[in-house]
C-alpha cells in the first residue's frame, strides 16, 4: 500500500511539474508550429488597421512594383472592396459577400511598398512595420510571433529565392481603445515589399478548420508572378 501510494505521489507530482513547465513556455515563449496551428493567445475584435497608413522612414507606400508583375485571385465568398481599399490606402482589400460562407470580421488588406534604398531588406521593413502599428495603439500590449508555413503554401517563393514572413501581431484592448489580431505574410521583390494583411478575431485566427484561415493560406499559395525585365520590361519567368 506504501509502494502504490509512493507512486501514485511521484506520477502526480511530475505530471503537475510538466504542466507548469508547459504554463511557463507559453507565457514567456509563444510559438507557432509549422502546421499554422494555434495563430497566439490575444484579445480584441475586428479593426481594419493598414499598417502601411503612416510614413514608413525608407520606404514609399502604395506605389507600383516594376520588378515582378503580380496578380491576386478574389476569394470565393468575398469580394473586392475597390473603394475601402482607395480610403485605407492600400492596393487591395477583399471583404465578405455572403456572411453564411465567410465572416463579416474576416478581412485581408493587400499592400506595396518601394524601397527607398536598395540596402534595405525584408526584416527592415517589418520591423519598421511593426514599430508603426504599436504607434497606431500606444499603452497597449503586444504579443508578435512568426509563423512558419507549410512548404506547399510557400514553395513558389522558395522556387523564386523570393525572401518572405510570416508574422502574426495581437495587441490587447486598451483603456476605451480596441484590440487588433492579425497575421500578415510579407515578401521583397527587387523593387520593394509586398503585405497580405488578414485582419480578423482571436476566435477566427484560432481556427484550424475555418474557410477564412484556409483564403488566407490560399491567397499566399495562388498568388501568380511573373518577374520582368528591368529594361525591357518584359517577362523572363511566369508562375501561374
Amino acid at each position: 500500500m506504501t509502494k502504490n501510494n509512493f507512486d501514485i505521489t511521484f506520477w502526480v507530482s511530475i505530471a503537475m511539474i510538466g504542466i507548469m513547465l508547459f504554463c511557463a513556455f507559453l507565457l514567456l515563449k509563444p510559438k507557432f508550429t509549422d502546421k499554422n496551428k494555434n495563430f497566439a493567445r490575444s484579445t480584441g475584435i475586428n479593426n481594419q488597421v493598414s499598417i502601411e497608413t503612416r510614413g514608413l522612414p525608407g520606404f514609399i507606400p502604395n506605389q507600383t512594383d516594376d520588378s515582378v508583375k503580380v496578380d491576386f485571385f478574389t476569394p470565393d465568398g468575398m469580394f473586392e472592396d475597390v473603394e475601402q481599399a482607395r480610403k485605407s490606402g492600400v492596393y487591395k482589400m477583399f471583404r465578405s459577400a455572403d456572411s453564411r460562407r465567410v465572416s463579416p470580421e474576416s478581412v485581408i488588406s493587400i499592400s506595396f511598398a518601394k524601397k527607398r534604398n536598395s540596402k534595405l531588406g525584408l526584416n527592415d521593413f517589418i520591423f519598421v512595420n511593426t514599430r508603426n502599428l504599436k504607434q497606431m495603439f500606444p499603452n497597449q500590449n503586444m504579443t508578435i510571433g512568426i509563423i512558419h508555413l507549410e512548404r506547399e503554401v510557400t514553395e513558389k517563393f522558395d522556387f523564386l529565392a523570393m525572401p518572405y514572413q510570416t508574422v502574426a501581431l495581437y495587441i490587447d484592448d486598451g483603456f476605451n481603445r480596441v484590440g487588433h489580431n492579425c497575421a500578415i505574410f510579407f515578401f521583397e521583390t527587387p523593387d520593394g515589399f509586398w503585405s497580405i494583411n488578414w485582419t480578423a478575431p482571436r476566435r477566427i485566427l484560432n481556427n484550424e478548420k475555418g474557410k477564412e484561415r484556409g483564403i488566407f493560406l490560399g491567397m499566399i499559395k495562388y498568388i501568380s508572378m511573373m518577374i520582368l525585365n528591368p529594361k525591357t520590361k518584359n517577362a523572363i519567368i511566369v508562375m501561374p
